[in-house]
């Protein structure tokens, strides 16, 4: 897995709300037992915040919601779905924004 990469949620009670889970920490960190995610929502409708991202996958309108990001078992993340490599920066100003509010 790298980073950016989309991969599905394990877990079948939550995964019908967040199909996806978006890796966030750096290749660097490889070594880890856990890894960093934050979850891409279906409700795309809701108001979108500056921790927000939306994406789109597999031609669905979805939300990145860096607010909710957790670190997961890296053994659970199996299906690499795709990249949002392509929001890069929209993805790097919100991570700024949680951890600096800049």
């Amino acid at each position: 897995m790298r980073q950016f990469d989309v991969v599905e949620n394990p877990s079948r009670r939550s995964r019908q709300h967040a199909p996806y889970f978006v890796v966030l920490q750096s290749h660097y960190l490889a070594p880890l037992d856990s890894v960093l995610v934050a979850p891409i929502v279906r409700d795309a409708a809701r108001a979108i915040s500056v921790l927000d991202v939306e994406v789109e996958l597999e031609g669905e309108q979805l939300v990145l919601t860096i607010g909710e990001l957790f670190s997961i078992d890296r053994g659970l993340l199996k299906t690499v779905r795709g990249s949002v490599m392509d929001q890069e920066d929209a993805i790097r100003r919100a991570l700024g924004r949680a951890f600096t509010g800049f």
